[in-house]
This record gives structure tokens, sequence and C-alpha cells, in this order.
């Protein structure tokens, strides 16, 4: 039975055909999951039970969206719950001449009260779409075989491949592969991909030797650099990418960070709610110290769990609980409980309700971090990472130092290889004291413009809290082309 002639169905009689499709598109792994009758663009198109299974692999920017009651699950009916939206950050459809069509805003919608991963939005650039996803089609065709394939490309790029008029036996041979750990109705297909060798083979001129400390610029001329970010700069330097690109040390899809100590900043993201985000200078003057200049400053390690003795408040992650007749469990004052976080129960159900806040001593929350604002600064950009230690010092040469190259740089021949994170482990990491917040924001004392707003969230020893970060953890020691 033929069913379409459009535009992005594709038809494949084996798995085969669907690796060499892949291959030739720089997919490197891909979840494939056979679509239901009502799989449409009304309807969205479920997808599983488990967010992690698009956010372990893709590149996703969260919001949360307007509230809503299940309708279906008699426990939590009439409670309302956030609804949670994971856009892809650059999805595109294949044609089926091969090309690639970007989409405008294909997103994943969290619905934590069943929990349940749906898709929606699947609408290019030039508002066309897979005619096979539309209402019409699963109406007209409703036992129509389809199966949807998500390829991963480097830096989490997702390309949605759409089959049509699928056989029994491809079906059974679709079946037969590996299941995805969080949802076993996704399969997985896995290709390998060449960038972290290509990187290494890239780094090895560079380490073990003292390099001018220095950036790209736009224009691609060599600039001195002085700056903190200066080992940063000198390693996007060696390797062609200018300090003015949106790739933010990233290359072939792996992120790279120098470090000069074991401590470093793994993200930066600020409070998205609490006094913090209400009131700034409120929550500087409250909880805050003067400076010598007059500036308020607030300062402290704050681990999970540990009062901070500078400031009083205590970094805390935690969520909110329904109860068995369904409705939030409350103190006597009405307010919604704070419970500790249980990594034993699965985020997709808690997505709405998960925090992490700094509390002082009667439960005010001085400043807070919603699920989307933690997650819209980890993610898959964290999927495949490549530390590499450095040292800084005064350039030796007497020549460049002239030149104003007065920064000299060396890379350790040894870095660290680090693959596969997770939501999960990032909250775990939180919540042991693996990462622990580390603030320097200021309040200057007459000049608003030179208000600092600074959320430092840091591990103090990346060789060990990777260990617990990533799901797998390598030292290379590369060769030198000076020995």
């Amino acid at each position: 039975m033929s069913t379409d002639s459009g535009t992005f169905e594709h038809h494949a009689s084996s798995v085969a055909d669907i690796l060499a499709t892949l291959s030739n598109h720089q997919i490197h792994r891909a979840i494939l999951k056979q679509l239901p009758k009502n799989a449409n663009d009304k309807n969205q198109v479920y997808l599983s039970t488990d967010f992690g299974v698009l956010a372990d692999d893709f590149a996703l920017t969260y919001k949360e969206r307007g509230a809503s009651s299940s309708e279906k699950d008699a426990s939590t009916i009439g409670v309302e719950r956030s609804i949670s939206e994971a856009a892809f950050d650059d999805f595109s459809w294949l044609r089926s001449d091969g090309t690639l069509s970007k989409a405008k805003r294909v997103k994943a919608i969290i619905y934590p009260q069943y929990p349940e991963v749906r898709l929606s939005g699947f609408l290019t650039i030039d508002n066309s779409m897979p005619s096979a996803l539309s209402v019409t089609f699963t109406q007209k065709f409703p036992n129509a075989k389809r199966l949807l394939v998500l390829g991963v490309r480097a830096g989490g790029e997702c390309v949605g491949i759409l089959y049509t008029d699928i056989s029994d036996a491809l079906i059974e041979e679709v079946k037969a592969l590996p299941a995805n750990d969080r949802a076993k109705a996704c399969k997985i297909v896995e290709i390998g991909k060449p960038g972290i060798n290509n990187l290494l083979n890239l780094l090895i001129p560079f380490v073990g030797v003292q390099l001018p400390g220095c950036r790209l610029n736009k224009m691609g001329s060599t600039l001195p650099f002085t700056g903190t970010q200066v080992c940063g700069y000198t390693l996007e330097h060696c390797l062609g990418i200018s300090s003015n690109s949106d790739k933010d040390g990233d290359i072939f899809g792996i992120e790279l960070k120098t470090h000069t100590s074991k401590k470093l900043t793994l993200f930066t993201p600020e409070p998205d709610f609490g006094f913090y985000a209400e009131n700034f200078a409120g929550f500087m003057n409250l909880f805050g110290y003067v400076d010598g200049d007059g500036d308020m400053r607030l300062t402290g390690l704050h681990r999970a769990n540990i009062p901070c003795s500078k400031t009083g408040l205590v970094l805390k992650v935690t969520e909110f609980r329904v109860g068995a007749d369904g409705e939030w469990l409350r103190n006597e004052l009405g307010e919604r409980i704070r419970f500790p976080y249980d990594e034993s129960s699965a985020l997709s159900a808690k997505t709405d309700v998960l925090q992490v806040v700094l509390l002082d001593a009667n439960g005010f929350v001085a400043a807070g971090w919603s699920f989307a604002r933690l997650m819209n600064s980890w993610g898959a950009k964290h999927n495949e990472v490549v530390y590499i230690p450095a040292e800084k010092a005064v350039n030796g040469n007497a020549a460049q130092f002239a030149a104003g190259f007065t920064v000299g740089v060396k890379f350790s021949r040894t870095v660290m290889l680090c693959q596969k994170t997770s939501a999960e482990r990032l909250y775990k990491a939180i919540n042991d004291g693996v990462i622990f917040l580390d603030p320097a924001p200021k309040l200057h004392a007459s000049d608003a413009s030179k208000h600092k707003r600074r959320a430092q969230w840091r591990v103090n020893d990346i060789s060990k809290a990777a260990e617990s970060l990533y799901e797998t953890v390598s030292h290379v020691t590369l060769p030198s082309i000076r020995d």
C-alpha cells in the first residue's frame, strides 16, 4: 500500500538502508521509534515516559509552560502541574532528495503528572512538514506503518527522518535492535564518530611547550592577550577558533575546557526565582557584607545541606510532593512542604517541582534555581568534554614578549576525556556536595552599572568530580612532536 509521495517521506527495506542514510549525513547515533496510529501534529507524538531519552543526546533549551491538571491519573486529578518544554536548539528534517530543511521549533513537551514526553511543532521555516505526521494522513491511512528516526549529530544537533510504507520484515529488524536504557520502545543504533581522534591529533603540536598568550579575532588576526581567559583563548587560537565565535570552545561538537587548577567553575547560571531574582539590591543588603570600598559583597562556599557561616544560608536540593488524596502536601500554614531530593524517583515526574534553593534559618527562599535554569547550562553540550590542564607564566621568549605577548601558556600533554552526562548526574552531584555554589556578586555603593551578578558552580577537584558527572572518564597522554 503506497500512502504518500511527500517531500519528506523516506523508504527503507532494511536497517542497513537506514544506517547508510545516517552515515551519509554525519549522524553518529539515532533513536528509532515506530509511531502509533494517532501520532500526528495535532495529538503530538508520544515518545516516552522519560525526557532523558532526548536530554541525554540532544541540545535542548528548557522553559516552563502554563499549568495543567491531569485528566487520566486519579491520584493527581485537580492538582495543577506546570508543563515543561524542551525545544531542540538545532533540528532539521531530511527531505527525500537528501537535503536538510530547518525546523522552526520542534520541541518535547514534558507532562510531569503522567509522566510522559511528547513531540510537537514539526513545521519547517518554509511552513512545510512531513505529510505523514499530519492529522489528514493518519485519518486517511489509519493502519500506515511509520518509523521516526531522530539522528544525533555533533554538538547535539538533531536530524529527523520519517520512514513510511515500512515492511513487516523491517519492523522485526528494528524490534531486534538494542533498546534505549530509558525507554524500551525506543531503539538505538550507534555508528560512532571520529571527532575525538581528530581533536586529539590537532592538539598534539601544541601540548608540552610554552605558547604565547593570544587570541584570534574575527578577522583571523593573532592578537596578544593577558586576561583571565588567556589559556582558553590561546587554545582556541591553536585550533583556529575565533574569540568572537559562537562556538564557545566547541570543535567537532566537543566542549573544550582549560584549567590552571583542579578547582574550577563548571557553569554560572544565575537564580531565576527567590529574593535574589525579585530584588537583587535587597538580597545583597540582607545577606551580604560591606567591603573596604563601601560596596556590598556576598561570598562563601555553599555546599548542599551545610549552612554557610558567612551568609547564614544553606543550599538545598528540594522537591514538592502530592499526597495520596491528590493534593499538594502542605504545612499548617498552608505552604507546600519542601522535601529532600529523592534521587530514586524519575526526574520526568518532577521537572516542575524540583528546585535548588538557598534558604535562611526560617526557610525563606533567598535564591532559587529552577530545573530549566540549571539544565539550560548543562545538558548535551557537556556530553563530550575534554579537560586540558594548563600553566601560565611570564613569556620567556624575548621577541614575543617585546611584541606584546607577555604571558606564556603551556598545555599539559595528559588530557581528560569525559563522555555522557545527564540531569540525574548533575542533581546528584549538587546534592552530594560534589558541585557547590561559590558566589561572588557585588552591589556597588553608588554606580548601578558596576553591580556584578556572579553565581559560580564549582568543583574542588575536576579529576575526582568527573567520576560522578560522567559515565565514561579516561586520561590520554598525547605524544609530543618535539620528543
